[in-house]
């Protein structure tokens, strides 16, 4: 059950091509196992337990072993000779007693792992000479009364077979393995123990790492995992190309239901429905769903009224669709006419949203798109009557133009927006108007809110591809849709 070479046991070498995952006779998993759990179940799909949903080779959907693998030797990279990364699952959360809240990993576990169950860690060490490194994971302890309430957990078999680690413990060694790494490292000049504080595993590691006199870089290890993150590889980008289908298509079928008189939660339920049946395994984040002047609320999600006919409905959404997120605005009436200043309003935000499009090339940065929405948005203004210079401009554009996009939705903090963008690079651009109803703005123009938003990837020549184009952004394609389908 076990084929595993020496080396797979031991250490893996640093280059990418002396590591190939694919090469393991991976979901050896024939023979019965004890306590009678299926010789197929792992605690999440295989290529062997979901063949509709994942290939030979793949851990998460589109995302294969050997570039899961390619993901701790980058890791591996930026860690000194002779330290160590140690991270660990996401803890589960409770809304009452023994009633978990749906379980999410930790982006960071996800993306060097693979593995979406609670209840485990990993401990990458680099050798002392740079060259090696050892991937060890750490499983839960078998339980069998836990596992007839909660379902399969991993086991050290999986762990190999599935998961490629080199060595298997359980959680409860996790200590005590973590102590024989740090004394190792002070063999090592310059070695140093990367670590999430907050997410060392088990309360023994906390201790393990409270009483060692080992260099600890408890603050080191979220950059770098941001800066690895950053750049979505081809098979990444795919997969938030579903991601931004499922929503693209879900929020067309939010417009075209749309009539005077909808309920905002009708609006996010279908929006939840149709993704959810799509595939997708939650939303990204709460959604946005705002009619009228509740649109100039950034993140208003009571999604509680009805929209009136006449008015608007400002929809921020989007589905996450194994790990990765997808994120989508737009806005449109209600009754499928805007009103002549409406549509002032909306193809002014719109105008603003095509010229960023055309202006994220590699080499710029999320700032200077920024500042091209500041500067294009304050004209607008200016046309409207309203303040405009200086930086009065914030109090209707008082957000950012937009934000990395990926396993998070607000993805990888850590990578500034003044870095310059790459092939690969995936974001949002959401410029947007909030004309709040007050004495001090044209009648015509109060409570009006606009955003639009788009997912894009960066390209290495020529404009950015446009993941969520599915979805109408020209008034009369807008206008078209809404109101197409009756509602059941």
């Amino acid at each position: 059950m076990r084929r595993v070479s020496a080396l797979l046991r031991g250490q893996a070498f640093l280059s990418p091509s002396a590591f190939s995952v694919t090469n393991r006779s991976f979901f050896n998993l024939t023979a019965a196992q004890p306590s009678g759990r299926p010789a197929t179940e792992s605690g999440q799909p295989t290529p062997i337990s979901h063949p509709s949903l994942l290939k030979a080779g793949e851990i998460m959907p589109g995302i294969s072993s050997a570039e899961f693998e390619k993901r701790r030797t980058a890791l591996a990279q930026h860690i000194p000779p002779g330290g160590a990364a140690l991270l660990s699952s996401a803890e589960m959360k409770y809304m009452a007693g023994v009633i978990p809240y749906p379980y999410r990993q930790d982006s960071d576990y996800l993306y060097l792992t693979g593995i979406t169950q609670p209840g485990t860690a990993t401990l990458l060490e680099r050798s002392g000479d740079g060259k090696q490194y050892t991937y060890s994971l750490f499983v839960p302890e078998a339980d069998a009364h836990a596992e007839q309430w909660n379902g399969w957990m991993l086991d050290k078999a999986s762990a190999e077979e599935v998961f490629g680690a080199h060595q298997v413990f359980t959680m409860g060694e996790l200590g005590s393995e973590l102590r024989k790494c740090l004394g190792r490292m002070s063999a090592s000049e310059g070695a140093r123990l990367l670590f999430h504080k907050g997410l060392e595993g088990t309360p023994d590691a906390r201790a393990a790492l409270a009483a060692s006199n080992a260099p600890l870089a408890p603050n080191a290890l979220r950059p770098v995992m941001h800066h690895l993150r950053w750049r979505k590889s081809p098979a990444e980008v795919e997969v938030m190309r579903r991601s931004a289908e499922l929503s693209a298509a879900a929020m067309s079928r939010c417009m075209a239901e749309s009539h005077g008189g909808v309920e905002e939660n009708t609006l996010a339920s279908i929006f939840e429905y149709d993704t959810r049946r799509g595939g997708a395994q939650r939303m990204a984040y709460p959604q946005v769903v705002a009619g009228g002047a509740s649109a100039n609320i950034i993140h208003y999600s009571r999604n509680d009224k009805a929209v009136l006919d006449g008015e608007m409905v400002l929809m921020d959404a989007g589905c996450e669709y194994y790990g990765y997120a997808s994120d989508i605005t737009r806005t449109w009436p209600v009754n499928g006419r805007f009103t002549s200043a409406q549509r002032e309003v909306y193809e002014a935000v719109l105008d603003v949203h095509r010229q960023c499009l055309e202006a994220s090339v590699e080499g710029g940065t999320l700032r200077e798109l920024h500042y091209l929405s500041v500067r294009t948005l304050s004209e607008a203004l200016r046309q409207f009557g309203l303040p405009h210079s200086g930086s009065s401009y914030r109090r209707f554009y008082p957000h950012n133009l937009g934000h990395w996009l990926g396993l998070d939705t607000h993805d990888v903090a850590h990578v500034s927006l003044d870095r310059p963008m790459e092939p690969g690079v995936v974001l949002t651009v959401e410029p947007g108007l909030y004309i709040p109803d007050a004495d001090d703005i044209p009648k015509g123009l109060r409570g009006i809110g606009v955003r639009l938003e788009d997912d894009i990837v960066v390209t290495g020549k020529g404009p950015a591809d446009v993941l969520t184009k599915n979805v109408p952004l020209d008034p009369e394609d807008v206008e078209a849709l809404v109101g197409s389908v009756m509602p059941p």
